[in-house]
């Protein structure tokens, strides 16, 4: 009895895991289609917007009186430069490049986790681990060609999008330790929102009202942000980390098809091999972890 509620704990985290996927190509979408009528900053500042109140309302159902609390402010602090950067980046990228092209260098940010941790949290990577990297690093090039010229600064979109949500990755590891998610997200919105009031007050351009379909789309994408979100928080509660982190690659072919079918966008053969060397690199760094999370129970079953 045991095992199968095991069993159904696990798959309904990977659904929420796989929801998660979905909101993630939604937002894609979202972002390519109001992209013709609203800047980056107008964007952004919609979807801060219309993501906040929902997120709050979780958080205050979750941690009540508490859902403000936090005791790693500085570490908050940085979550929400590099957690705003990302997000700017990831926009411009969406805009300016296929879907499925911008989605694959976005995930690509675990290679520059694996990277980064030796000297931001003091990890060991072995010879397989930094196989994957050097191989996903070239994935990356290809994906991005930067010899041939088309894509110009474009590329460096969502190269810069995926070294901040590395750099994210690593901050939320930390918070993770002894501040609650629901109450990081409220922050970080709360914070971008505030952010974007001020951009908008200072290029008062940026600030439209829109109506119709833009704003029934503006609204759509702060909704779907705030579900993302939430959904991904409840995931961790019912499969391991790494399952979760798996299931994001489902995300580089989907966006694919979906920015062939929805926006006429083809990704070159040169292209979507770059992708598959990513989401290979991507997927053995995850298989190590599998394999140094067992030899560290192993040691210690406490862990």
């Amino acid at each position: 009895m045991g095992f199968i509620l095991t069993i159904s704990r696990s798959v309904f985290g990977a659904c929420l895991s796989l929801s998660t996927v979905a909101f993630g190509i939604l937002t894609g979408i979202l972002v390519k289609q109001v992209s013709a009528d609203a800047s980056v900053i107008t964007t952004l500042f919609y979807r801060f917007l219309f993501s906040l109140p929902l997120l709050v309302l979780f958080a205050l159902y979750v941690r009540g009186r508490e859902f403000l609390q936090i005791n790693q402010k500085r570490t908050l602090f940085l979550r929400v430069i590099f957690g705003f950067s990302g997000i700017c980046f990831w926009f411009m990228s969406v805009r300016t490049m296929p879907l499925g092209q911008a989605t694959a260098l976005f995930q690509s940010s675990v290679i520059f986790v694996t990277l980064l941790s030796p000297f931001l949290l003091g990890e060991k990577v072995g010879i397989y681990r930094w196989s994957a990297v050097i191989a996903g690093m070239t994935g990356v090039v290809v994906v991005t060609d930067p010899f041939h010229g088309d894509l110009g600064w474009f590329a460096i979109y969502g190269v810069m999008a995926a070294l901040s949500g590395a750099v994210l990755a690593i901050l939320l590891r930390r918070l993770g330790r002894g501040d609650a998610p629901t109450s990081v997200a409220v922050w970080y919105n709360g914070c971008g929102f505030v952010a974007l009031v001020c951009a908008v007050a200072l290029f008062p351009d940026h600030l439209v009202i829109f109506s119709g379909t833009t704003l029934y789309q503006l609204i759509a994408l702060g909704l779907v942000a705030s579900f993302q979100q939430i959904l991904l928080t409840s995931s961790y509660r019912y499969a391991d980390a790494v399952v979760i982190a798996s299931m994001r690659y489902v995300q580089m072919p989907l966006s694919g098809l979906v920015g062939y079918f929805m926006f006429a966008e083809v990704m070159s053969g040169t292209e979507i091999a770059g992708a598959a060397i990513i989401i290979f690199s991507c997927l053995v760094i995850i298989w190590r972890e599998i394999v140094r999370a067992r030899q560290t129970r192993a040691v210690d079953p406490a862990v």
